[in-house]
């Protein structure tokens, strides 16, 4: 630019121009942003001087710029808009000729959001967490997220599982909340992008409260209630009872270390009782109940002959232990009578074939048979010692029948040769069946699946004591027969043990 300067050499005015740099103008320089970090869209100070000739504001994009719109200007103060596609960097500022980049960057942040499929849980149950990291209406892929959690009642984060972000800028995670917890997800800051933090989601875990009972007990005898709540936890639970149209509380009992509970109680009157076990909300979950159950209260004594609800629920846990009771009729006929025998001889009660209090009480809480030989498939199992007879499929119990064995004494046998009752034991297999009655001159047999040449069947018969009376082979009733004679199938294994 020219200055024009008059002067007087002698007596006659002389003017003259003299050039001044632009370096003696005033200059543009960039000192700082204020704040010095924001999201896209943010509008922020650029701190200068000379900043009232700024025409176009840069920020980095990872390209040639990405101009930024200038809200207002003045000599050390400029509003810009963060553009759409800035990314963290330096700003550059121009005024039309020169061009002068900030000493510092700015920092762009992204945007990060948390949701959760789930708002509750009941153990063990899972939730899937979605966080999504965007800048702008851009998703940000390759981020890295990590996972925080905080247990309802604490105050400290706990760094969890990492992840990247996908194509879509999401990271999923798959929770099993101990306790009621909140979540965030805390994404590290990158060259390009500053560093973000989720909303904060919450999952409120119920834990798994699970109760045993008897189904049948008899009134005026102590029934013990038992459970556990998982995951593990102590503190307080309580034995409820519905009534009246509403949950009273019975008694209230302390977890274990092992989270397991105990109630004792006791059924005044012969009546139907429906209990639940609850456990109350604290400072690290929500509360949560047991399913309710049934128990029947029953005093009297069953025998062949009677009927009711006491014999159906007879019948019915009976059929739950697996024992053979046939088909749920509330009449104590000739089935039940064998199953209970059968239960009897488990529990190694007298054989009677009755059920009084100490039957009652046994099949509240009773002996469980166990496989010697567990094996895939189907198989049979005959304990001499018990006298019954126990059908496995894959290693489970699935029907236990009242059976007899050899006796012990000596007969005739066909061949004329003094021979004496005793079923043998070992290992054996279904060789082949015979569908009628078989007609021999040691008797009849129906429907016979003999386990070896030698002339040993699992047969029905009519009449099958509580104790061993046959010669040799193993005696279940006829119906019984009837309803197991298509389980037996050739080649399936037999065992035979004392």
């Amino acid at each position: 630019m020219l200055a024009r300067v008059a002067a007087v050499v002698g007596t006659t005015a002389v003017v003259l121009s003299i050039a001044v740099s632009p370096a003696s103008a005033a200059s543009t320089s960039v000192t700082g942003y204020a704040p010095g970090s924001a999201p896209v869209g943010a509008t922020i100070d650029i701190q200068g001087t000379g900043l009232d000739t700024v025409t176009d504001v840069a920020f980095p994009d990872g390209g040639s710029g990405a101009p930024a719109t200038i809200v207002s200007k003045a000599p050390s103060d400029l509003q810009v808009v963060v553009p759409q596609t800035a990314r963290s960097g330096a700003v550059s500022v121009s005024d039309g000729s020169v061009t002068t980049t900030a000493p510092t960057s700015f920092t762009v942040l992204p945007t990060a959001t948390l949701s959760s499929t789930v708002g509750s849980v009941v153990y063990p149950a899972t939730g899937l967490l979605t966080a999504t990291l965007s800048s702008g209406p851009a998703r940000l892929p390759g981020q890295t997220g990590t996972l925080q959690s905080q247990r309802l009642g604490t105050t400290t984060w706990t760094n969890g599982a990492q992840g990247t972000t996908d194509s879509n800028g999401q990271i999923k995670f798959t929770v099993k909340p101990l306790a009621s917890t909140l979540y965030r997800v805390a994404f590290a800051p990158t060259a390009a992008y500053g560093a973000a933090t989720t909303n904060t989601v919450r999952i409120n875990q119920h834990p798994k409260v699970t109760m045993y009972l008897p189904t049948i007990a008899p009134i005026l005898t102590a029934v013990k209630v038992k459970g556990n709540v998982r995951p593990v936890q102590t503190g307080p639970v309580r034995l409820q009872r519905f009534y009246s149209g509403a949950w009273h509380l019975v008694s209230t009992a302390s977890l274990s270390s092992t989270g397991r509970f105990v109630f004792t109680t006791k059924l005044r009157t012969k009546t139907t009782y429906l209990f639940r076990v609850k456990r109350p909300a604290d400072t690290h979950q929500a509360g949560a109940n047991s399913a309710s159950a049934k128990v029947l209260g029953v005093s009297r004594t069953l025998r062949s002959g009677l009927s009711g609800p006491d014999v159906t629920a007879l019948q019915r846990r009976l059929a739950a232990l697996h024992y053979d009771v046939g088909r749920i009729t509330g009449t104590y006929n000739f089935d039940t009578q064998h199953a209970v025998t059968a239960f009897e001889k488990v529990q190694r009660m007298p054989r009677d074939g009755v059920v009084g209090t100490a039957v009652w009480k046994a099949l509240a809480a009773p002996i469980v048979p166990h496989l010697r030989h567990p094996m895939r498939g189907a198989a049979v199992e005959v304990n001499l010692t018990r006298q019954v007879l126990l059908y496995a499929v894959n290693g489970k119990i699935v029907r236990i029948f009242d059976s007899s064995t050899g006796g012990g004494y000596y007969y005739t046998g066909s061949d004329g040769t003094r021979q004496r009752a005793i079923t043998p034991t070992g290992h054996f297999a279904i060789r082949y069946k015979v569908d009628h009655w078989v007609k021999s001159k040691l008797g009849v047999l129906y429907r016979p699946a003999y386990f070896n040449y030698s002339g040993f069947a699992i047969h029905g018969e009519p009449e099958v004591p509580s104790y061993p009376a046959s010669h040799g082979c193993v005696r279940i009733t006829v119906p019984a027969m009837d309803r197991f004679y298509a389980k037996l199938v050739i080649g399936e294994s037999v065992w035979i043990y004392q």
